[in-house]
């Protein structure tokens, strides 16, 4: 009951939480029978969260035992369908008690039940798959093993995709493959356990990492996300793709980072150099308290128009910013202040805001409603009062960003009338990164259709091009 109530509160905070909350293949979730589902693990509680509110069936969750180490949460996690799991690296003395965890599981599958891991075993805000635990492995197996591999046991492999878990309104992509077939590998279980349970953490390990931007170098994953803020937009617009369908967005991720992965190997000297002057340009705005998206619209803008518009919607706008802000600016800000005191690692950042806000917001949203109520004697106006609070909440955030935006634009016009040379060199610069980038993305549009890779005299124009590029300073 507990679970049913919780679940049903996560899945419409969820949709406030997030601006865009896509998922692609819940169509592979098995309505009925034994279900193992196996996730990447970015963003601690958010994950499990999450998820829980994608599948329709209750879930339980194998957790870290470090976590049940005294007598309350040892009777509150449970009653959340946490299951402790033991590592020897976090819990090395208390091993011996997966013996018992892993028969709970046995029992738990045999009857049709459902069970979300993270073989990962640590949750790290990176876009990488780290080791895969065969921990999910060996209980998927042992469980099968316990019914002679007639339980029919499936594992969902489930890839969750962050612009950034620990932001609100920001963006998530949920990733589901096609069910894995535990039963496929009893001949090989047979003949040997060890084997049958490596080679089905190498199946997940794969799986996950076709779900998922998977990149396992640090450098090269900031260079894909600096290519993303200058390039993607319109790498979508030129394929004709909606920048709302994130399916199109996870797929064009995937491409730049395949791109940068292939040029590294082929060409590493232009990677750095390309790579080092991106950087330099972004710097470059980030001194002077400027975007990307600002110098990219500043040549299509219009600016006496655009100033117009966006003066009158401020002006229209802002009583109900106002009243917005007044009412929500509390239960927003707390949470977000309290995780930050909380937790030092920025991986709980977002689900502890995310589970405190929705207690804030319905303390607070309790309490207006209920004063609205009392002091005005008519329902019918604390009913509008209720409705308009999260309506005008989120319109308020919205018009700050709004504001933001048109701030950032005067200031760039200022700039532009002010030092036209700057506005110049770095318009020029940005141009400049644009033509690279459409010659790297015909290169490896060429490799990939025919496995043609640039020949020397190619290379030595590509290199000019870039040489011809970091010439220009501002």
């Amino acid at each position: 009951m507990l679970y049913a109530i919780l679940r049903f509160i996560f899945r419409i905070a969820n949709r406030f939480y997030f601006k865009s909350f896509q998922v692609r293949g819940a169509e592979n979730i098995p309505d009925k029978g034994p279900v193992f589902f196996v996730a990447n693990h970015p963003s601690a509680f958010m994950d499990p969260i999450v998820i829980a509110s994608v599948v329709k069936r209750p879930l339980f969750f194998l957790a870290k035992g470090a976590l049940f180490q005294n007598a309350f949460t040892r009777w509150l996690f449970p009653k959340f369908h946490m299951i402790p799991i033991f590592r020897s690296d976090e819990t090395p003395g208390q091993m011996h008690k997966n013996k018992e965890v892993f028969s709970h599981c046995y029992k738990h599958f045999a009857k049709s039940g459902a069970i979300l891991v993270f073989p990962e075993g640590i949750s790290l805000t990176e876009r990488k798959i780290k080791k895969i635990k065969t921990g999910t492995a060996r209980i998927a197996l042992g469980a099968e093993a316990e019914n002679n591999f007639g339980l029919d046991l499936q594992i969902v492999t489930v890839g969750l995709n962050f612009s950034n878990p620990h932001q609100f309104q920001s963006e998530l992509f949920v990733n589901i493959d096609k069910p894995i077939k535990v039963s496929d590998y009893f001949e090989l279980y047979r003949q040997d356990a060890f084997k049958a349970a490596h080679a089905l953490t190498d199946e997940i390990r794969k799986r996950l990492e076709t779900q998922v931007v998977a990149i396992q170098d640090s450098d090269l994953d900031r260079l894909v996300a600096n290519i993303e803020l200058i390039y993607k937009s319109q790498l979508l617009k030129d394929l004709g793709h909606s920048p709302k369908e994130m399916q199109n967005d996870f797929n064009m991720t995937r491409d730049i980072s395949d791109s940068v992965h292939y040029f590294m190997e082929s060409d590493p000297l232009r990677v750095r150099r390309f790579s080092n002057e991106v950087e330099t340009y972004l710097k470059n705005l980030e001194r002077l308290s400027l975007n990307d998206h600002l110098i990219r619209e500043v040549k299509k803008s219009r600016p006496l128009f655009d100033a117009l518009k966006s003066l009158l919607y401020l002006v229209l706008g802002f009583p109900v910013f106002v009243f917005g802000f007044i009412n929500n600016f509390l239960p927003f800000k707390i949470p977000g202040l309290a995780a930050r005191r909380m937790s030092r690692r920025a991986e709980f950042f977002g689900s502890i805001a995310l589970s405190m806000g929705i207690f804030t917001f319905i303390i607070f949203y309790s309490v207006q409603i209920w004063l609205v109520n009392k002091f005005s004697g008519d329902w019918r106006l604390a009913l509008c009062y209720a409705i308009l609070l999260p309506v005008s909440g989120l319109f308020a955030f919205y018009y700050f960003k709004r504001f933001t935006t048109m701030r950032g634009n005067w200031k760039v016009f200022s700039l532009f009338y002010r030092r036209a040379k700057l506005v110049a060199s770095l318009i020029s610069k940005r141009e400049s990164i644009i033509s690279a980038l459409e010659k790297g993305k015909v290169d490896f549009i060429n490799y990939r259709d025919g496995g043609k890779k640039p020949d020397d005299k190619e290379a030595e124009e590509q290199a000019s091009d870039l040489n011809n590029f970091f010439s220009l300073n501002i």
